[in-house]
């Protein structure tokens, strides 16, 4: 996955003019507000809890990085095994879903309101929510604010 960042003369011109002794704090802060906003962006999407807990971050050797981890969220596509927040980001077609290492699938049926379980589901198709490009723009956005 790839998310380009444009137009960043302003914010490397603001960085150039800064008291270099800040700039620990600087990375520190600004890797919090986008482990944040990530967070706040992906809460619509967050169903079992697995995605809100896998959005992680840390700074090491004055850079700081906001990923989602693969722990209990790598699923079975195309022969590959893939992180489904991939398919948070971007989407999918109408597929079916089958239980592969349980006997049931089990999720929130919001009509009944209350958890169902089958054996297989078709789901419907999804057209995506690129919640991380979101959490990006909005840090790069407060972060020129924050100079």
């Amino acid at each position: 996955m790839k998310i380009e960042v444009q137009n960043l003369e302003i914010t490397f011109k603001i960085l150039d003019e800064i008291d270099k002794s800040r700039i620990p704090k600087i990375i520190e802060d600004t890797t919090n507000l986008a482990y944040e906003l990530t967070k706040k962006y992906a809460k619509p999407h967050i169903q079992t809890g697995q995605l809100e807990k896998n959005i992680r971050h840390k700074i090491k050797n004055h850079a700081g990085v906001v990923w989602i981890d693969d722990i209990n969220m790598i699923v079975d596509w195309r022969g590959k095994k893939v992180n489904y927040a991939v398919f948070v980001l971007k989407g999918t077609r109408p597929h079916k879903i089958e239980a592969k290492r349980k006997k049931a699938l089990r999720f929130y049926f919001k009509s009944l309101d209350e958890f169902v379980y089958r054996k297989s589901v078709y789901h419907p198709g999804y057209k995506g929510d690129d919640f991380l490009k979101k959490a990006v723009e909005e840090t790069f956005r407060r972060i020129d604010k924050m100079f």
